[in-house]
């Protein structure tokens, strides 16, 4: 849950804030490949925009741009796409966080059964 979603007069509980600073890490980090992939990418469809001279629509460069587009969506760094019905990290984040703690509870109820 971003932070977005508690009530905001309320002091911000630790837990909430270790998980936003955990969920806000992971979304910095595929952010950050991101770049590291679009830049050396960036440079090659230039090149080949150069070369082959095709129509904007049809360039790499577009398409480039049109896939930047898509993957600041699916990262959701600030939390700006949360109505827009498409895929996010946080989704992943959040199946990934459930899974986890039913496992968790799971474990512990298993513990105090023997």
């Amino acid at each position: 849950m971003p932070l977005n979603n508690l009530e905001k007069d309320k002091p911000l509980p630790i837990k909430q804030a270790f998980r936003h600073l955990i969920f806000f890490q992971i979304k910095l980090f595929a952010d950050a490949i991101r770049d590291l992939l679009f830049s050396p990418i960036s440079l090659l469809a230039f090149a080949c925009d150069a070369i082959l001279k095709p129509s904007v629509k049809d360039s790499f460069s577009y398409k480039l741009t049109l896939a930047g587009r898509k993957s600041d969506r699916m990262i959701n760094l600030f939390g700006e796409y949360t109505a827009s019905g498409e895929f996010t990290i946080d989704e992943t984040v959040n199946e990934l966080e459930s899974a986890l703690l039913t496992e968790l509870n799971k474990r512990r109820a298993q513990g105090k059964e023997e």
